[in-house]
């Protein structure tokens, strides 16, 4: 098993784990900041570890928000825009079922940034 320290800043930060040929992404988010506002072609699952983590996406244009804690689980099926806001300081994991890549959603990506 290989981890690797991808980010880190004000927001927290991003670590990737290389498991058996597998890519998992370990996201630790403190209370009040943004990520994400991307997409991927393959569907992708998110594990809430500890706090809590709402969970912004639009499906068929209309955008669904779930807030998730501890032990709870959401998936994105290919092509969902999707971003993420943390409500307490939260560690997630995630991982897609294909090659990790990602395009972004500007209307999601540009709140990110800000």
């Amino acid at each position: 098993m290989k981890i690797e320290k991808v980010h880190e800043d004000e927001r927290g930060s991003i670590h990737r784990i290389l498991f058996k040929g597998r890519e998992f992404i370990i996201l630790f988010t403190k209370k009040g900041y943004l990520r994400g506002g991307d997409y991927h072609k393959s569907k992708q699952h998110d594990v809430v570890l500890t706090g809590k983590m709402e969970f912004r996406y639009k499906t068929n244009g209309k955008e669904q928000i779930k807030t998730l804690g501890a032990g709870e689980m959401i998936h994105f099926e290919p092509n969902v825009p999707h971003m993420f806001s943390a409500k307490e300081d939260t560690l997630i994991v995630e991982w897609l079922e294909g090659e990790f890549e990602k395009s972004y959603y500007q209307p999601y990506r540009r709140l990110v940034l800000k």
